[in-house]
């Protein structure tokens, strides 16, 4: 069974686990409500990630799924029946990212799969695949949970303030794993606090006080999206204010996610307009694809701080 699973990021993966550990559980429930009971072998296995039935595809390149690595994990192995469940489940995440001959290469194995086998490809851009993909597959899609959802969540079962919730939920988009993750993470808190000393100031900020910052991001490279995500909801929220301050103000306010640093925000919406702006985001977007791209790190980081600073 083939399912081509697209969505945000991180909600499309939790969905899958969840999916994929009552697939495999030996004692979920079979009338009303089906879930896992979480308590047998397979759902302890499933929590420890380390069920040996559901495989996720791994990929060497950053940018690439190759023909190789396709054929390697699914489609050599796919016709050895499961080790202990019911089911053999792959996952291949970021699966937008399989070039032409990789998705050929899967194309036999999703037309007529073992019927123990079920294959996940999750996917941020559905557009990324061919059309012999696309109809072979059992199309879903997750969609954000409203903010109000994701804030009563968290301050109910996170203990979190509503301003921390209120915050996480915005900057997650929806996504009620990610935010959960932001308000549960010491190092997440740090990263932010260190990114907002930049963004407050940045339009006044001196080149060696540039190199100095970028040094201490060298601790959080393996969070370096949550820093690109901080600079463009910064920017976004600039943007926010600027078209709607004119308008109403109060609700351009309520909209933005970085309600305390409003009296920041608006000292630099009154220096920048939206052209401005819009390079901005382009240029964060642009180095994000460097970093993915594996070119220097500082450097790439240092020449973002700097085309930002020059729009004011």
């Amino acid at each position: 069974m083939p399912i081509l699973w697209r969505g945000i990021r991180e909600v499309g993966k939790n969905a899958c686990r969840a999916f994929s550990k009552i697939l495999q559980c030996e004692g979920r429930e079979t009338t009303g409500l089906v879930e896992s009971c979480g308590k047998c072998e397979s759902c302890i296995q499933m929590e420890h990630h380390d069920h040996p039935d559901v495989i996720w595809v791994s990929h060497e390149k950053p940018n690439v799924i190759s023909v190789g690595e396709i054929r390697e994990q699914i489609v050599n192995t796919v016709e050895i029946m499961p080790y202990k469940g019911p089911y053999k489940i792959y996952i291949v995440d970021e699966a937008e990212k399989m070039n032409v001959a990789a998705q050929n290469a899967i194309l036999k194995t999703i037309e007529e799969p073992p019927e123990y086998a079920v294959i996940f490809l999750l996917t941020t851009n559905r557009g990324a695949f061919l059309d012999t993909i696309l109809s072979r597959c059992i199309l879903l899609a997750t969609r954000p949970v409203p903010g109000t959802a994701v804030e009563k969540y968290l301050v109910e079962k996170c203990s979190v303030s509503k301003e921390e919730a209120e915050f996480a939920a915005g900057f997650s988009l929806g996504n009620i794993g990610k935010a959960e993750a932001i308000v549960s993470s010491e190092e997440f808190q740090d990263l932010k606090e260190l990114t907002l000393s930049i963004l407050r100031y940045i339009h006044e900020i001196e080149s060696y006080e540039i190199a100095d910052k970028v040094k201490e991001y060298k601790k959080y490279k393996n969070r370096i999206e949550d820093f690109f995500d901080i600079f463009l909801m910064w920017f976004r929220d600039i943007m926010l204010l600027k078209a709607d301050n004119s308008v109403n103000a109060e609700a351009a306010k309520k909209k933005i996610i970085f309600k305390n640093e409003y009296a920041y925000l608006k000292k630099q919406v009154d220096k920048l307009d939206l052209e401005a702006i819009d390079y901005v985001i382009g240029k964060i977007h642009r180095a994000r694809v460097r970093i993915k791209s594996n070119v220097n790190f500082d450097a790439t980081l240092e020449l973002l701080i700097v085309e930002a600073r020059r729009e004011f």
